[in-house]
């Protein structure tokens, strides 16, 4: 009975995988140079040249409110429409780092996944990450009798990544979602019964790739990453998303050396060069048809701002406007926190 009820089921996702990546666009895959890369690309995890050995971040992003559900609230059995996340991320050394995230809705579905990442040894330039995910999600659907039914899904999978600095100013970057599924289990508590998930070595795999352009000079603090989601179209994509973010330069100032009796000019901090602007597009899709209805799913402008408080503590916000017709008009707002020690 389960398996036939599923046919009528909809999936209506708000995800909210860390304020700085889904303000640029939910396309971080490339650029991976955060505890951010705990989930887009784990990859990254292996490559935090500025950072010590030992050193860690915490992000934490919590959905405030949008114009559907109110202020700090949270609808029951709402299903897979992810409100919070946390990631932290630890560097062991040069050549390795470990991270474990994790994400929660009000009804019950939630996410787990600690991973960990190595440098490639013939070239230090190159990472691989690998981390395991378990994914429950809460749906609901209406039998022919029009009764609504509730639909529990277990699922564990392993996520492979891949990244490459290609040079300072250009990174690639592929995340592997679902490389293995691993068998899974689907359950109702108004149906009797168990139906196992199979699972599958490439079967269920979400490719996305994606490219980032980091340039020096003038244009230094400016991000412009672009990617796809689903390259191989197995969840109705490819989707297409992009954004940037931009961090203004210390500005110059001139200042007068009591010792030296002389001015000179040197880089002073700022509120604008401590602030972080960014906007993208998120899982745009390339056509909404009767015959692609999953492509009517996840589409969205993002926007976002950070404030770097100090070296290790920033405060942010990410906004999204949903542009598809299943959510068309629905606004997110959320905030967060990240933290290195």
């Amino acid at each position: 009975m389960i398996p036939c009820l599923l046919i009528l089921s909809q999936n209506k996702s708000a995800a909210c995988w860390g304020f700085r990546a889904i303000g640029m666009g939910g396309i971080f895959t490339a650029v991976a140079d955060d505890a951010n890369a705990a989930y887009w690309n784990r990859a990254g995890l292996a490559q935090f040249d500025n950072w010590e050995n030992g050193q860690s971040q915490i992000i934490l992003t919590n959905h405030v409110v949008d114009n559907m559900y109110g202020l700090f609230t949270r609808k029951e059995r709402l299903g897979n429409a992810y409100y919070d996340s946390f990631h932290y991320a630890m560097k062991i050394n040069k050549n390795y780092g470990w991270s474990l995230s994790g994400e929660w809705s009000g009804g019950g579905a939630f996410a787990l996944s600690p991973s960990f990442a190595f440098r490639l040894p013939w070239n230090r330039k190159m990472s691989i990450g690998i981390g395991y995910f378990l994914f429950r999600t809460e749906g609901y659907v209406q039998d022919i009798f029009g009764k609504t039914i509730r639909i529990d899904s277990i699922q564990h999978q392993i996520h492979v990544d891949y990244l490459w600095r290609i040079v300072p100013e250009w990174s690639f970057g592929i995340h592997g979602e679902n490389f293995w599924a691993l068998p899974g289990t689907l359950t109702s508590p108004d149906i009797a019964g168990e139906v196992p998930l199979p699972g599958g070595l490439l079967t269920k795999i979400n490719v996305r790739p994606a490219i980032a352009w980091m340039p020096s000079g003038r244009l230094k603090g400016l991000i412009v990453n672009a990617g796809l989601y689903d390259l191989l179209g197995k969840y109705g994509g490819p989707y297409y998303s992009f954004g940037f973010e931009y961090t203004p330069q210390k500005a110059l100032a001139r200042v007068y050396s009591r010792a030296k009796r002389k001015w000179r000019t040197v880089l002073k901090e700022t509120f604008l060069s401590r602030s972080s602007f960014r906007m993208g597009a998120y899982n745009l899709a390339g056509s909404y048809t009767a015959t692609n209805q999953n492509a009517a799913i996840n589409s969205a402008i993002t926007w976002g701002y950070g404030y770097k408080i100090n070296d290790r503590l920033e405060i942010g916000y990410f906004g999204a406007y949903w542009i598809d017709p299943v959510m068309l008009g629905v606004m997110n707002h959320s905030m967060g926190l990240a933290y290195k020690f």
